[in-house]
């Protein structure tokens, strides 16, 4: 499995984790050319233990991100949409 597939793995593991509704959830995985780039589609009212207190959840899952992208020479963003987005 390459590294893309695992983070995107990871991320999906996280959503059911902390989701009320996980079912609802999706992680888009859009290979670009700068960077790799995983979208977390979840309905606004799910999104807030995602976003943690002050963003600090979302910053510590870019931050293991950012980290296994590094030692992998990849770049790794992770951003919430909503499911229309």
């Amino acid at each position: 499995m390459n590294h893309d597939l695992r983070m995107k793995a990871f991320l999906e593991q996280l959503v059911r984790a902390l989701a009320a509704h996980p079912e609802q959830g999706e992680v888009r995985l859009l290979d670009g050319r700068r960077a790799t780039r995983f979208e977390i589609h979840l309905p606004a009212g799910e999104r807030g233990p995602l976003i943690g207190k002050e963003g600090s959840t979302i910053k510590a899952i870019r931050t293991l991100a950012a980290i296994s992208a590094h030692r992998h020479r990849r770049r790794f963003e992770v951003e919430i949409a909503g499911p229309g987005e």
